[in-house]
């Protein structure tokens, strides 16, 4: 067998492997329903409410409606089922992840002048997206493979044109056996990306892994053989990734006289993914001399940014309540790591092409590529509204609007992302509505002061796609969400169960093998938030 171990560079986006593109900072610019159980069991719906620790990361204003200084943190469980189409092929994913998903506490201080009512000081931090145990698998028989992703760079990567085989002759001849030769064809491979750039170090993947075969060796042939001869194949998918988005909200707020609520955020942005891309082809139908091959792509990504909150709860009466917020750009400055492994089997005369090659630098190590990038997702804008019928009853509405088209790439080698973000994105809605009956009790049979509360909570949301098209890569979400809750004294136990099903497609490959899989998605989570009383 062949092995090789290569850096991605990532120069020419029309006919590049998995990297980093739109479809990844979308997904970053995304939060999950995520926070404390209560927020979670009335799907979010609290703009207007606050008085929950995740209702600060809706509205910051929220804050200001704690009775009392609290702390509190929550435990989640992520069960995920994929039901996955493929060519003419189904297959199922079940996975499940546990998780501490939020951390709160927040400072209220009562009776500060005639004018400020109010003012409170928060920290709350909450794990927006969950990527650990994000793993699945699918696969059919195809007449196109790896073979002829790799062909493709070979008779267009030129500029639209082949590259002509005396620029690899070279560096086909190294003795592939000792470290020195595979340094050899390290060295050669870093030269060749110097002078013709990627698509030339692809194309001498290729070459080098069997897939591909010139039609002749002269230094002047054009012409390349895919080895799979187009004919069937079973191609097997597989993806891995790991890690997390998180979201750090730094909150001040204040009630300004009986009827207006005020509040800022400073928001701090973390990302953390581990992923692998994997797809092989085996079983090959007919005449084919290539009998195996398998590519698998390896990125880690890091990155850091920030983002700053708005917003206002106004008291109409009594009972209704208002409220506006806006999410600023979050501005994210990202780092990524990656490396390719392709590995090949092609039939030989009289025997089989049977040995490896590790593609290392003069230091013996795995060449990986590093870059870094910024991107900037787009603003939010949230306007609310609730319904209270004193402490017994709550209904809420939230309605969030954005235009995805204003995600940007603020990278130069990034900047064909930004046309493809411009013609396939656009403005999404949201909507969000939660429900709460509170049931009075006696902690202590005789104590009148001892009332506490048993609550129910019911919600629903919906998440318009970001995507123009009919058959999209994120299609719409829907969402519904039931818990209940139990004050006991100075500590509270709130629970939630929520379900959200989303239709996604996902295709590895942005040339060639670009067949889609279709995802049908049904997240099931449960959370268990304690929150305690601290003066």
């Amino acid at each position: 067998m062949k092995k090789i171990s290569i850096i991605t560079l990532f120069l020419l986006i029309g006919i590049t492997a998995k990297a980093q593109n739109h479809t990844d900072a979308l997904r970053y610019s995304t939060e999950e329903l995520s926070g404390t159980a209560r927020f979670k069991a009335m799907s979010g719906a609290f703009g207007a409410l606050g008085g929950d620790m995740s209702a600060v990361n809706i509205n910051p204003a929220g804050s200001t409606f704690f009775g009392s200084s609290e702390i509190n943190f929550s435990l989640n469980n992520k069960n995920q089922t994929l039901d996955i189409g493929f060519l003419d092929r189904k297959a199922k994913s079940n996975k499940n992840d546990f998780d501490v998903s939020q951390f709160g506490v927040v400072f209220a201080i009562p009776n500060v002048s005639p004018t400020l009512k109010k003012i409170s000081v928060a920290f709350n931090y909450q794990k927006t997206k969950n990527f650990d145990n994000d793993k699945f698998t699918y696969e059919a028989y195809n007449t196109k493979g790896l073979d002829n992703y790799f062909q493709n760079y070979l008779l267009k990567g030129n500029g639209g044109n082949p590259f002509a085989y005396g620029l690899f002759a070279a560096g086909m001849n190294f003795n592939n056996d000792t470290e020195a030769g595979q340094r050899a064809i390290g060295e050669y491979y870093a030269t060749l990306g110097k002078q013709k750039g990627y698509a030339a170090q692809m194309a001498y993947l290729g070459l080098q892994a069997g897939l591909v075969a010139p039609t002749t060796t002269s230094t002047t042939n054009v012409g390349y053989t895919a080895l799979g001869k187009d004919q069937e194949r079973l191609q097997r998918y597989r993806i891995e990734r790991s890690g997390y988005v998180n979201k750090a909200n730094i909150n001040f707020a204040t009630q300004v006289g009986d009827f207006i609520a005020l509040g800022m955020n400073l928001n701090i942005h973390n990302i953390n993914e581990k992923a692998m891309y994997s797809l092989r082809d085996n079983d090959f139908k007919g005449t084919s001399s290539l009998t195996y091959a398998n590519h698998k792509q390896y990125i880690n990504t890091t990155g850091e940014g920030f983002s700053l909150q708005l917003g206002g709860i106004a008291k109409l009466t009594e009972n209704i309540r208002v409220g506006a917020s806006y999410q600023s750009p979050v501005w994210y400055r990202m780092k990524e790591e990656s490396r390719q492994v392709l590995y090949g089997t092609v039939k030989g005369i009289p025997k089989n092409v049977n040995y490896d090659v590790e593609l290392i630098n003069r230091y013996g190590d795995e060449i990986w590529y590093e870059r870094e990038y910024k991107f900037r997702t787009p603003a939010q804008w949230t306007a609310s509204a609730a319904y209270l019928i004193k402490k017994r009853a709550i209904l809420s509405v939230d309605y969030v609007h954005s235009s995805y088209n204003n995600l940007k790439f603020r990278s130069n080698n990034l900047a064909a992302e930004n046309a493809v973000i411009q013609s396939e994105l656009g403005d999404t809605s949201t909507l969000r509505i939660g429900g709460e009956l509170r049931f009075p009790f006696l902690l202590f049979k005789d104590d009148p002061k001892s009332i506490n509360y048993f609550s129910v909570r019911a919600g629903y949301r919906y998440e318009q796609s970001p995507y123009r098209r009919t058959i999209a890569t994120v299609g719409d979400l829907k969402g519904y969400a039931m818990g209940v809750g139990v004050t006991l004294g100075g500590v509270r136990i709130d629970a939630s169960y929520d379900v959200a099903k989303q239709t996604n497609t996902f295709a590895l490959y942005e040339s060639i093998l670009t067949d889609k899989a279709t995802l049908e998605t049904q997240n099931n989570n449960f959370a268990v938030t304690l929150t305690w009383t601290l003066f």
